[in-house]
């Protein structure tokens, strides 16, 4: 019979240095931790990754904590676990779609906020957003990257709802539809 598994998140933020996930790889390996699902990123010299991993037996927040405690003083690592009470293993879903949504424009307070604010209004889920404000201090350009997945039924006019937005705030916007083959 096949046992079941418990699923924990840990969040790891520290100063960006070469090394750092296969330092918390083994850690993980070295307790029996399997990495379900990753994300990691760089933001202004900082390292943060999210990890979803799953474990035959259970260990409590603090035991991990523990396990992962050298780690955290060397590398003045800031830890967040989380036990999970199940999770939801993505599957490709042809019913619904996804798009890839890019913005940019003259950086100022309000892009994020009002374009997910067009989003949440058509219950459309946001699977992954990046921002980034590039060019140099005298013409600093905002760049926002999110990657969406349509509900099944949703209103047809989101996209023209999104243009609007990008007008009245100033900036581009490119909407594309994105098949599961190229993600």
């Amino acid at each position: 019979m096949k046992s079941k598994k418990n699923y924990y998140a840990l969040a790891f933020i520290c100063e960006d240095q070469p090394g750092i996930v296969m330092k918390v790889s083994r850690i993980l390996l070295d307790n029996n931790f399997n990495i379900e699902d990753s994300s990691s990123t760089l933001l202004e010299g900082i390292f943060s990754m999210i990890l979803i991993v799953s474990l035959e037996e259970t260990m409590s927040s603090l035991q991990i904590k523990k396990a992962f405690a050298p780690l955290v003083e060397s590398l003045k690592l800031s830890l967040s676990v989380r036990k999970l009470n199940s999770v939801k293993h993505e599957k490709a879903d042809s019913s619904n779609q996804r798009y890839i949504i890019s913005v940019y424009g003259s950086d100022k307070p309000g892009i994020v906020y009002n374009i997910t604010k067009v989003l949440a209004y058509k219950n459309i889920n946001i699977v992954d957003l990046q921002t980034k404000v590039i060019g140099d201090e005298t013409n600093p350009v905002y760049m926002m990257i999110l990657e969406i997945l349509l509900p099944v039924s949703i209103d047809s006019n989101w996209e023209k709802d999104l243009y609007d937005i990008s007008k009245q705030l100033n900036i581009n916007i490119n909407i594309k539809h994105v098949d599961s083959y190229e993600m």
